[in-house]
């Protein structure tokens, strides 16, 4: 049918406060009729004349979605062009299938960034989109009558591959669940690796690292909120005063220290990393 392959695409263009061309953002969905069997992608593009760094993004995003939910996400990033005349492309991809049949929606997603080097925060706001899903295919049933010789033969079969199944789950080594602290523990031994010394730099993916965990353990969307929000968000986690103050300070301090000039030598990153991971480790 001509109309589940149609793509729907919604384009706004934003002035950049930098006085350059701005950022052009885009969205579209693959199909906008699908099985209720199916899946579709829903896709979210930025693009804009500069380098990777012209714009930091505050994230994750998090679609709202009303009878869809995410199957998959993937993120991309690329520039084209030469050094001082380049052209960046971001990418996000949702995959999406149905929890029910109807009309589904795609509410808008807003995406906050600051332009570099100039600090100057902004918004981009996609547009609403819908997806129609189509009733579930009945199940198919077989009317024929089995022998009974072949039902027999049948379980034997099925009763024997269940019995292999478990032998080999028991075989197979336990997939390790790790738990939001234990992910950023991780976190912060890779971030002082890569840091290599610089402090403003360490302190950039600190906020990062911070950002995801609030968000995995708490659901607190760090990036919508000012300082003083920041505080009062905690008071939700159940957290004692002195390990909320301690937690907000560090997130704040990060998150100014990335659009500020800092001095800051490896032997305080090694310090502060210390004080943060005695933190965690007994949180």
């Amino acid at each position: 049918m001509a109309s589940t392959l149609l793509a729907v695409a919604f384009v706004m263009n934003v002035a950049n406060h930098a006085g350059a061309e701005g950022i052009s953002i885009s969205q579209s969905i693959d199909r906008s009729q699908i099985p209720f069997e199916d899946s579709v992608h829903f896709d979210i593009t930025l693009k804009w004349a500069g380098s990777q760094t012209a714009y930091l993004f505050e994230g994750p995003l998090s679609p709202v979605l009303a009878q869809l939910k995410v199957r998959g996400f993937t993120s991309s990033i690329s520039s084209s062009g030469s050094v001082g005349n380049e052209t960046t492309t971001k990418r996000f991809r949702y995959t999406l299938v149905p929890t029910t049949s109807g009309l589904a929606r795609i509410e808008s997603v807003r995406i906050s960034y600051i332009s570099w080097p100039d600090s100057i925060p902004g918004e981009l706001v996609t547009e609403a989109m819908t997806v129609q899903v189509a009733p579930p295919l009945p199940p198919v049933q077989d009317e024929s009558t089995v022998p009974v010789w072949a039902i027999i033969a049948g379980l034997l079969v099925v009763t024997g591959a269940v019995a292999a199944v478990v032998t080999i789950r028991r075989r197979r080594p336990k997939e390790i669940i790790k738990s939001p602290q234990e992910q950023f523990l991780e976190s912060l031994e890779s971030l002082k690796t890569d840091a290599a010394g610089d402090f403003r730099k360490y302190q950039t993916g600190l906020y990062n690292n911070l950002s995801v965990f609030l968000m995995a353990r708490y659901d607190i969307v760090v990036g919508r909120l000012g300082d003083d929000e920041i505080i009062t968000a905690l008071d939700a986690t159940g957290l004692n005063d002195g390990k909320k103050h301690l937690l907000g300070t560090w997130l704040v301090r990060a998150r100014q220290d990335k659009f500020r000039p800092v001095a800051g030598t490896p032997a305080d990153i090694v310090r502060l990393e210390t004080e943060i991971r005695g933190y965690f480790e007994n949180l």
